[in-house]
């Protein structure tokens, strides 16, 4: 490993990047780029807010911060909307009027809208009573 690729571990460590990213980068054994940061205490802990650049602390004991803060997460997800990973869209069948629709997040929905959920609930008297 070259005095070039200790510089652009520590850069790209304080970028916020994973070892394994580091090593796919530079083309380096993953277990060398481990063994550097291990030795070097200094960059593993530098990391930068990808929305602001500030320094992030990171609390000992804890998950590993990406953001300086909660406005500067929401920011920068709301930028790279590309970038999520929405798995959770079901297709569904509405119980009143039967249209086909798509709920995101919601496996247990019934209705697609609140205008049929209000006339499920206000079904006529015959219906209710059989008469």
């Amino acid at each position: 490993m070259t005095d070039g690729d200790m510089e652009r571990i520590s850069s790209l460590k304080q970028q916020g990047k994973s070892a394994a990213a580091i090593a796919e980068v530079l083309c380096l054994p993953l277990n060398t780029v481990k063994s550097y940061l291990r030795r070097h205490p200094g960059t593993e802990d530098a990391h930068t807010c990808p929305q602001c650049g500030k320094a992030v602390t990171q609390n000992k004991g804890r998950k590993e911060k990406r953001f300086c803060s909660d406005r500067c997460r929401m920011g920068w997800w709301n930028a790279h909307q590309s970038e999520m990973n929405k798995k959770a869209y079901y297709t569904l069948v509405c119980q009143q009027c039967g249209k086909e629709f798509v709920s995101y997040g919601n496996q247990g929905r019934k209705f697609c809208s609140r205008e049929c959920y209000g006339k499920h609930r206000r079904k006529p008297a015959e219906a209710v009573f059989g008469g």
